[in-house]
């Protein structure tokens, strides 16, 4: 018998440390299994609250701007030979120059004009030029077809007189449009004043060599003013055009009247708000360019939902918008969840947004250090 039960514990042997071995394994399989791929971060939490309904006065600060601004330019370039003079506060003449009031169609400068009659002069004789040709064309065509009608001129001569005709023709309408062009540059060597204003800026001198692409002035008209401000969309029914406003500037004046005659049909992506332009009158002209001014449209109810600043995130894929990350439970263990949201007005710490309902629960410390699906874990 002991032979017997030696041999069957030496062929056991293998087998058991077989079944240890996978024992181990599975087991070590199962104990990796436990173990998280990235360990919760500590983040506090914020939950949204119901909206509150409040009173928002509507007073809005705004830009005065010039009705029409235009920068001029000479279309050809050359030398400047002159700039129109004034006479000066000191008495002495000077260049026309920032702060000057000029009327309309005024020459406030011309470049040298010999140059572009000299242009003028080589089109006028190109014209003369292709002018003969195609009289002699003319002439030879005319020859052709009375040969032609009577049978004494090939088919081949006459297409070739009648394309001779032709030619002369197109070459004699070019240069004549050459020649109207030169003489429109050598009427474009006044630069004047397309509408009455105020010169803003000037950026030539006399001898100053000028191109098509050189801002000679910039004249505005300032005896209308645009009054610009933006709005929110819950503003707009508010605002109508033909409106009347009250504008209100930062110089103790006495305010102004003026009528809404633009309305943005879009917001601005970057902070959902709607331009508005306000049309004044300027006849005494103490409403200047750059000035700031407000307008009031009264008190209006507004209900928001807010949450804290600190829990607004920049939305990965699109910069100019914004989200927030908020705490969803996912088999049985909390994952920040990304949401794009739209941001309203800011008060103190909070700001108003849509995208969120309330009772659910915004990440307000630690949204900066998420992304999308990372495990939380609630700090007090």
């Amino acid at each position: 018998m002991k032979p017997f039960t030696i041999a069957r514990h030496r062929l056991n042997k293998p087998l058991a440390i077989i079944v240890l071995s996978v024992t181990g394994v599975l087991g070590g399989c199962s104990h990796e299994s436990r173990i998280p791929s990235q360990p919760p971060r500590a983040v506090r939490l914020a939950t949204v609250a119901a909206p509150q309904t409040s009173a928002e006065t509507l007073r809005y600060s705004a830009s005065i701007l010039p009705y029409a601004q235009v920068d001029l330019m000479f279309r050809s370039s050359g030398y400047v030979t002159n700039v129109r003079q004034v006479r000066g506060a000191d008495g002495r003449t000077r260049n026309t120059g920032t702060g000057d009031y000029v009327e309309q169609g005024l020459t406030l400068a011309h470049i040298r004009r010999e140059d572009l009659q000299n242009q003028m002069a080589q089109a006028q004789a190109q014209l003369d030029q292709t002018t003969a040709q195609h009289t002699k064309a003319d002439l030879d065509f005319q020859r052709a077809k009375a040969l032609y009608s009577t049978q004494s001129l090939t088919k081949p001569d006459y297409d070739q007189s009648q394309a001779a005709f032709k030619a002369t023709q197109a070459a004699m309408d070019n240069a004549k449009a050459v020649l109207l062009q030169t003489e429109l540059l050598l009427g474009d060597a006044d630069l004047k004043a397309p509408f009455s204003g105020y010169i803003l800026s000037r950026n030539i001198d006399l001898g100053s060599l000028v191109s098509p692409s050189t801002n000679a002035f910039t004249i505005a008209d300032i005896s209308r003013v645009k009054v610009a401000f933006g709005a929110p969309d819950y503003v707009l029914s508010r605002i109508r055009l033909g409106q009347e406003l009250t504008i209100q500037t930062e110089n103790d004046a006495a305010p102004v009247k003026g009528r809404v005659t633009s309305i943005s049909p879009a917001a601005d992506t970057r902070n959902r708000i709607f331009a508005v332009e306000v049309t004044v009158s300027n006849r005494d002209r103490h409403l200047r360019p750059g000035m700031i001014a407000s307008i009031s449209l009264g008190d209006v109810p507004h209900s928001s939902i807010s949450i804290p600043l600190s829990a607004i995130v920049p939305f990965p894929s699109e910069p100019d918008h914004f989200a927030v990350m908020v705490a969803q439970d996912r088999a049985g263990r909390l994952v920040a969840n990304l949401r794009k949201v739209q941001l309203g007005t800011t008060h103190d710490n909070s700001v108003a947004v849509e995208g969120v309902q309330p009772g659910e629960r915004v990440i307000s410390l630690g949204a900066q250090l998420l992304k999308d699906g990372d495990p939380i874990q609630v700090i007090p």
